[in-house]
């Protein structure tokens, strides 16, 4: 019985550390496969991280800065904005697939967005999606008259939490898939 104890128990705590550490082994190399990071050679440092902000003024939350493809979704966002709050119809078009610009040509769209202006947008994450897309998670706030607000918030100030995929269109370019919208949007007043 003694010697049962004398070596059991100490054998048993190795066998459930081993098999701890096998578990965090097999759970990184799930995690990193699946998220892309083995194949994409990034390894965020702890503390390294930090927030950045785009040309437009779009902040990037830490981990969304360090996204592989970053630098394709903030020339994707800065021109949305961009679009909207310069009133620059080829621009904004430019950022979205044809569906969502034949539902909103020139005429419709500059009706919609004639007094919007598009600020404090906050990229929260970015998430790798199927098939060379992935899922931008942000925030920000629209201020327009109120026969431009949306139909679902008459508010002069919306705050908006949104979830836009983006998309490769059929021509190969990288765009924003805002036609789910609203299904993907949280909307209330401005505080």
């Amino acid at each position: 019985m003694r010697t049962w104890l004398k070596w059991g128990i100490p054998l048993a705590v190795v066998v459930l550390l081993a098999a701890g550490g096998g578990g965090v082994l097999l759970a990184q190399q799930v995690y990193d496969d699946q998220y892309g990071q083995r194949d994409q050679g990034v390894v965020p440092v702890p503390g390294t991280l930090q927030k950045k902000v785009s040309r437009s003024g779009v902040e990037y939350a830490p981990d969304a800065a360090a996204y592989p493809d970053q630098k394709i979704i903030e020339g994707l966002l800065d021109n949305y904005f961009d679009g909207i709050n310069r009133k620059n119809y080829e621009l904004w078009k430019s950022t979205v697939p044809p569906s969502k610009w034949r539902e909103l040509p020139q005429s419709k769209w500059t009706d919609a967005y004639d007094s919007t202006r598009d600020l404090e947008m906050k990229v929260h994450r970015i998430d790798p999606g199927q098939d060379r897309s992935a899922i931008v998670m942000l925030s920000f706030k629209s201020e327009q008259d109120l026969e431009d607000a949306p139909p679902q918030l008459k508010a002069e100030c919306v705050h908006w939490d949104v979830v836009y995929p983006v998309v490769v269109d059929e021509n190969g370019n990288a765009v924003l898939d805002i036609s789910k919208l609203p299904n993907s949007a949280i909307m209330t007043p401005c505080a």
